[in-house]
C-alpha cells in the first residue's frame, strides 16, 4: 500500500528571511510542513533583480521583487515543491522569469508553471520520495497580455513565461437590451469606425452572429435573463488536461495549482470557469486542486471524492516589506519628496487604513493536510493559520498555527464558504462530503 501525505498552502509573498519565528505555534506549523511527504506553496515573488527589467504591472498589483535568499527562507519553512504561475511571475519580464528558473534549478527546488517556452511552462514537475511520487502542474488565469509562455516557430524561439489558463466572460442580455446596445454602437459612431475592418475582413468583427455582439471589449449574447458567466479557453483547458493525464500515468499523486483572482457572483465565490477547470482536471486524474490568488479563503468542494480548494488565501504576506519598487509604482502615489520603499507602502495603504492591512480576512488561512492510500483520499484536515493581523508591518505576515479561539472562527468561515458545494467542515477541521457528486464512480 502506498500511503502519502500532502500539505497545501496558498500565496507565499516572502520578501524577507526567517519566515518561521521561534514561538511554538510557528514551529508546530513548520513540523506539519516538514512532516508531510510533500509540502506545496505558490511562490508569488520574483527572487532577484539582477536579470530582466521591471514590467509596469499595475493591473497585477505592482511589482513584487525580493532577494534570492527568500528561496532559502521558503524551503527552511518546510516547503518542498513550488507553483510559480501567477500574476507576479513576470514582474522582471521574460528574462527575469528565466532568472527565477535558474535560481530554483540551482537550488534543486522542484517547481512548475514557468519556463523558457510554453511546453516547459505547461509540463509537470515530478517529485520523488521514498514512499512515492507527486506530479505538480501549475497554471494562472490572472496575468497581463504577453506574460503567457509561447511555443517556438520555425523562424523564432519560444517566449518565456507562465502556463496560461485563459478564459472569457459573456454578458447575457435580453433582446431588448441588445437592441439598445446596437443603437449605442451606431449613434456613437463606433460602427462607422469599423468600416475599414469590414472591408478587409468581409464581415463586422463586432457582430459574429445574429444573437451575439462584441462591444467595448465585452461579449454580449441574447438570453432570457441578464447575467454574466465565464468559461475556460478550450485550447488551454485541453492542453492542461493532456498534461494531467500524462502525469497521472507517471506519478502516484497529481496536484494541480491554479492562481486566479477572478471572482464569481460575489467575492467569496470563484468564477464559473474555475469550477469547470477543477472538475475537468480531476476527471483527467488529478487528486487535488489547490487554488489561490484573491488572498482570502474561499470554499472547498469534494468532487468525485477529491478536494478542490478554491482559494487558500495567504501563507506568507510580506508585500509591504519589499524593497525593490519600480519607478511606475513610485509614481502612482502622491509624495512631496523622494519616496523610499517604506514610505511608498505607507502612502499606498494610507498608513494601514486601506488595502489588505485593516481587514482580518487577509491575515488568516488554512493548511490542508491530505492523506492518500493508493491514490484514494482517506483523511483531510484543515489547520487554521494566523498571519498576525494588527501587528506592526515588520512582524505581521509570518505564519503560525492559530490559537483555539481564532481557529474556531476560521473553521466556521471555511464551513460557511464550503456549504454551497455540499462539503462539511467539522469543529476539528475534518472535511466530509454532505453529498458525494458522482457517487459510485471510479475515483482513483
Amino acid at each position: 500500500m502506498t500511503r502519502l501525505t500532502v500539505a497545501l498552502s496558498g500565496d507565499c509573498m516572502a520578501t524577507r528571511s526567517a519566515l518561521i519565528t521561534p514561538e511554538p505555534a510557528a514551529e508546530h506549523l513548520r513540523g506539519l510542513l516538514t512532516g508531510a511527504d510533500f509540502a506545496f506553496t505558490n511562490l508569488e515573488v520574483v527572487p532577484g533583480a539582477d536579470r530582466g527589467h521591471p514590467v509596469h504591472n499595475a493591473a497585477g498589483g505592482g511589482g513584487l521583487i525580493a532577494d534570492p535568499g527568500v528561496l532559502d527562507a521558503v524551503t527552511a519553512a518546510g516547503f518542498s515543491v513550488l507553483g510559480c504561475a501567477n500574476n507576479h511571475a513576470l514582474d522582471m519580464g521574460a528574462e527575469g522569469v528565466l532568472g527565477t528558473v535558474d535560481r530554483l534549478t540551482a537550488r534543486a527546488i522542484p517547481f512548475a508553471g514557468i519556463g523558457a517556452d510554453l511546453t516547459a511552462a505547461r509540463r509537470p514537475v515530478y517529485v520523488d520520495r521514498p514512499a512515492g511520487s507527486l506530479a505538480l502542474i501549475s497554471c494562472s488565469s490572472t496575468f497581463l497580455p504577453g506574460q503567457e509562455a509561447a511555443e517556438p516557430s520555425p523562424d523564432l524561439p519560444g517566449r518565456p513565461g507562465l502556463n496560461p489558463l485563459r478564459h472569457h466572460a459573456t454578458l447575457h442580455v435580453t433582446a431588448e437590451q441588445m437592441d439598445v446596445l446596437r443603437e449605442i454602437d451606431g449613434d456613437t459612431g463606433l460602427r462607422a469606425r469599423r468600416a475599414e475592418a469590414r472591408t478587409l475582413l468581409g464581415f463586422d468583427p463586432a457582430q459574429p452572429g445574429a444573437d451575439r455582439y462584441t462591444l467595448y471589449g465585452a461579449r454580449f449574447q441574447v438570453a432570457d435573463q441578464p447575467g454574466l458567466t465565464t468559461a475556460c479557453d478550450p485550447r488551454d483547458l485541453e492542453q492542461i488536461a493532456l498534461w494531467v493525464a500524462e502525469a497521472r500515468a507517471r506519478a502516484d499523486l497529481v496536484l494541480v495549482s491554479v492562481h486566479a483572482h477572478e471572482p464569481g457572483p460575489t467575492a467569496d465565490e470563484p468564477a464559473e470557469f474555475l469550477r469547470e477547470f477543477a472538475h475537468r482536471v480531476i476527471d483527467e486524474g488529478a487528486h487535488a486542486v489547490v487554488g489561490h490568488g484573491p488572498h482570502a479563503l474561499r470554499g472547498v468542494e469534494l468532487y468525485r471524492g477529491r478536494p478542490v480548494f478554491y482559494s487558500l488565501g495567504n501563507i506568507v504576506s510580506q508585500i509591504e516589506l519589499a524593497d525593490r519598487v519600480p519607478a511606475e509604482d513610485y509614481a502612482g502615489v502622491p509624495a512631496g519628496e523622494r519616496l523610499t520603499p517604506g514610505r511608498y507602502f505607507a502612502a499606498l495603504s494610507g498608513d494601514g487604513r486601506r488595502l489588505f492591512a485593516p481587514h482580518p480576512r487577509y491575515w488568516r488561512s488554512v493548511v490542508p493536510q491530505l492523506t492518500f492510500e493508493d491514490g484514494a483520499l482517506v483523511a483531510a484536515r484543515l489547520h487554521p493559520v494566523d498571519l498576525g493581523h494588527g501587528e506592526p508591518v515588520h512582524r505581521r505576515g509570518r505564519p503560525r498555527l492559530a490559537d483555539p479561539v481564532l481557529s474556531k472562527e476560521i473553521l466556521a468561515e471555511v464551513a460557511r464558504l464550503s456549504q454551497p458545494y455540499g462539503t462539511t467542515v467539522t469543529e476539528d477541521g475534518e472535511l466530509t462530503p454532505a453529498s458525494q457528486e458522482g457517487r459510485g464512480r471510479r475515483t482513483c
